[in-house]
Protein backbone atom coordinates (compact mmCIF):
# COMPACT_ATOMS: atom_id res chain seq x y z
CA UNK A 1 0.00 0.00 0.00
CA UNK A 2 1.76 3.45 -1.13
CA UNK A 3 1.20 6.78 0.90
CA UNK A 4 -1.29 8.18 -2.32
CA UNK A 5 -4.14 7.86 -0.09
CA UNK A 6 -2.83 10.47 2.17
CA UNK A 7 -2.68 13.17 -0.89
CA UNK A 8 -6.47 13.95 -0.73
CA UNK A 9 -7.14 16.37 1.82
CA UNK A 10 -5.83 19.66 1.59
CA UNK A 11 -2.53 21.23 2.82
CA UNK A 12 -1.50 23.84 5.10
CA UNK A 13 1.61 25.47 3.56
CA UNK A 14 3.01 28.89 4.32
CA UNK A 15 6.16 30.74 2.48
CA UNK A 16 9.21 31.31 5.00
CA UNK A 17 8.89 34.80 4.85
CA UNK A 18 5.42 34.73 6.76
CA UNK A 19 5.35 35.71 10.14
CA UNK A 20 4.93 33.23 12.82
CA UNK A 21 0.84 35.49 13.60
CA UNK A 22 -0.17 34.50 10.25
CA UNK A 23 0.86 31.07 10.08
CA UNK A 24 -0.85 30.44 13.57
CA UNK A 25 -4.14 32.32 12.60
CA UNK A 26 -3.59 29.76 9.68
CA UNK A 27 -3.58 26.78 11.47
CA UNK A 28 -6.38 27.79 13.31
CA UNK A 29 -8.80 28.83 10.68
CA UNK A 30 -7.50 25.16 9.20
CA UNK A 31 -7.78 23.34 12.37
CA UNK A 32 -4.31 21.88 11.61
CA UNK A 33 -1.67 21.57 13.95
CA UNK A 34 1.48 22.03 11.88
CA UNK A 35 1.99 23.87 8.35
CA UNK A 36 4.76 23.12 5.80
CA UNK A 37 6.95 25.60 4.63
CA UNK A 38 7.36 25.67 1.26
CA UNK A 39 9.48 27.52 -1.41
CA UNK A 40 10.37 27.01 -6.04
CA UNK A 41 7.14 25.31 -6.45
CA UNK A 42 6.15 23.81 -3.59
CA UNK A 43 9.54 21.96 -2.48
CA UNK A 44 9.04 21.48 1.25
CA UNK A 45 12.07 23.31 3.11
CA UNK A 46 10.82 23.05 6.93
CA UNK A 47 7.62 22.44 9.01
CA UNK A 48 6.11 24.76 11.48
CA UNK A 49 4.05 23.24 14.63
CA UNK A 50 1.64 24.73 17.16
CA UNK A 51 4.47 23.34 19.34
CA UNK A 52 7.13 25.02 17.54
CA UNK A 53 5.28 28.81 17.63
CA UNK A 54 5.20 28.56 21.66
CA UNK A 55 8.76 27.22 22.24
CA UNK A 56 10.61 28.98 19.45
CA UNK A 57 8.45 32.38 19.09
CA UNK A 58 6.68 33.29 22.26
CA UNK A 59 8.42 31.13 24.95
CA UNK A 60 11.17 33.52 23.71
CA UNK A 61 9.23 36.58 23.84
CA UNK A 62 9.56 37.31 20.39
CA UNK A 63 7.02 39.19 18.26
CA UNK A 64 4.47 36.55 16.29
CA UNK A 65 4.02 39.58 13.72
CA UNK A 66 7.32 40.89 13.21
CA UNK A 67 9.16 36.86 13.25
CA UNK A 68 9.51 35.21 10.33
CA UNK A 69 8.12 31.82 10.34
CA UNK A 70 11.64 30.83 8.80
CA UNK A 71 12.85 31.66 12.49
CA UNK A 72 10.18 29.13 14.12
CA UNK A 73 10.56 26.21 12.24
CA UNK A 74 12.45 23.01 12.01
CA UNK A 75 14.42 23.32 8.72
CA UNK A 76 14.70 20.09 5.77
CA UNK A 77 11.72 18.30 7.03
CA UNK A 78 12.13 14.29 6.72
CA UNK A 79 9.94 13.66 3.78
CA UNK A 80 8.19 10.30 1.91
CA UNK A 81 7.84 10.19 -1.61
CA UNK A 82 4.11 9.08 -2.81
CA UNK A 83 5.66 5.83 -4.32
CA UNK A 84 6.59 4.81 -0.46
CA UNK A 85 4.97 1.57 1.26
CA UNK A 86 3.21 2.63 4.48
CA UNK A 87 5.75 0.84 6.54
CA UNK A 88 8.44 2.13 5.00
CA UNK A 89 6.86 5.77 5.99
CA UNK A 90 6.25 4.23 9.72
CA UNK A 91 9.78 3.62 10.09
CA UNK A 92 11.12 6.41 8.83
CA UNK A 93 8.64 8.14 11.61
CA UNK A 94 10.29 5.74 14.31
CA UNK A 95 13.95 5.88 13.34
CA UNK A 96 13.85 10.24 12.70
CA UNK A 97 11.59 10.68 15.74
CA UNK A 98 9.17 12.90 14.07
CA UNK A 99 5.34 12.30 13.91
CA UNK A 100 4.48 13.63 10.28
CA UNK A 101 5.88 13.57 6.79
CA UNK A 102 5.13 15.50 4.06
CA UNK A 103 4.97 13.64 1.09
CA UNK A 104 6.44 14.78 -2.34
CA UNK A 105 5.76 13.83 -5.85
CA UNK A 106 8.96 12.41 -8.34
CA UNK A 107 9.83 16.44 -8.54
CA UNK A 108 9.82 17.06 -4.65
CA UNK A 109 6.43 18.68 -4.82
CA UNK A 110 4.64 18.42 -1.83
CA UNK A 111 1.43 16.47 -2.60
CA UNK A 112 0.32 15.37 0.94
CA UNK A 113 1.06 14.88 4.75
CA UNK A 114 0.95 11.50 6.86
CA UNK A 115 0.67 11.61 10.30
CA UNK A 116 1.56 9.23 12.93
CA UNK A 117 -2.14 9.45 13.94
CA UNK A 118 -3.15 8.84 10.29
CA UNK A 119 -1.18 5.85 10.48
CA UNK A 120 -2.58 4.19 14.07
CA UNK A 121 -5.97 4.59 13.03
CA UNK A 122 -5.09 2.52 9.82
CA UNK A 123 -2.59 -0.06 11.39
CA UNK A 124 -5.93 -0.02 14.23
CA UNK A 125 -8.32 -1.26 11.56
CA UNK A 126 -6.52 -3.72 9.84
CA UNK A 127 -5.33 -5.11 13.29
CA UNK A 128 -9.10 -5.18 13.96
CA UNK A 129 -10.20 -7.28 10.35
CA UNK A 130 -7.32 -9.47 11.26
CA UNK A 131 -8.72 -10.25 14.83
CA UNK A 132 -12.27 -10.81 13.12
CA UNK A 133 -10.81 -12.95 10.56
CA UNK A 134 -9.17 -15.29 13.50
CA UNK A 135 -12.10 -15.32 15.02
CA UNK A 136 -14.40 -16.10 11.90
CA UNK A 137 -12.19 -19.34 11.41
CA UNK A 138 -12.31 -20.93 14.53
CA UNK A 139 -13.46 -24.56 14.25
CA UNK A 140 -16.03 -25.95 16.12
Amino acid sequence: MSLERFCRKPLATASPAETALEVAERMRKQHVGCVVVTEGGGRPVGIVTDRDLVTRVLAERRDPAATPVKAAMSPAPVIAKVDERIEEAAMKMRQKGVRRLPIVDPEGTLIGMVSLDDLMVLFTAELGQAVQAVRDNRGP
